[in-house]
């Protein structure tokens, strides 16, 4: 009897400090995300192998990789025409900013994605933002409500999402003049870390 009745103690002693345990990492794993800037895309799958900048082969082919040619992608434009990222790439240096509205770092960036895409007007730099998962209706309606100005091109299926291996959003990917993928990098930016990382690996010239 006194067995049963310590292991009935120990028992329910253990499943609180299992859940607790549990408790603790999901709120530790939120802060490190907070802290880094960035959100997990819920919906992305996160058991899969896919991780951003890693390579792996995909049914449309290979994914971006630092230090070579950017994978290209054709994507309607919020204005309506459709972009061909094959057209820019070798031709001119490119920056793309890959995001979801429900993304809180991503609206925390915005008025410095928008201010420094202004300031990009006279260059030969091609900023795109790349919206993933989403509607035309939903981000219509967030771009036109912030007055947002840069050029949005809609990926509602992921398709350049997937060749670009993102997970993370948002996602800054800078490719250079020559075509081939400089820099990745997740997770938000204030305007002077834009503004180096364009100077840095695009070298803007004017337009």
């Amino acid at each position: 009897m006194l067995q049963r009745s310590d292991q009935s103690l120990v028992a329910p002693s253990r499943r609180l400090s299992l859940s607790l345990l549990a408790s603790l990492a999901v709120t530790i794993t939120a802060i490190a995300l907070a802290v880094s800037g960035f959100q997990i895309d819920p919906t992305f799958g996160l058991g899969s192998s896919q991780s951003v900048g890693a390579g792996y082969a995909t049914d449309s082919g290979p994914t971006a990789r630092i230090g070579q040619t950017a994978p290209p992608f054709v994507l309607t434009s919020l204005d309506g025409p459709v972009f061909d990222l094959s057209d820019e790439v070798g031709q001119n240096p490119i920056w793309i900013t890959f995001w979801a509205t429900w993304c809180g770092p991503c609206r925390a960036e915005a008025p410095d994605l928008e201010a420094v895409t202004r300031g990009l007007e006279r260059t030969d730099v091609v900023h795109l933002a790349v919206s993933l998962g989403e509607s035309e209706d939903v981000v219509r309606d967030y771009v036109d409500s912030g007055g947002y100005t840069w050029r949005t091109l809609l990926d509602p299926n992921r398709d350049a999402g997937l060749v670009y291996a993102i997970r993370a959003f948002p996602t800054h990917i800078f490719i250079d003049r020559d075509g081939t993928v400089a820099a990745i990098r997740p997770g938000l930016l204030n305007r002077t870390q834009m503004e180096a990382l364009i100077e840095q690996h695009l070298q803007p010239r004017p337009g």
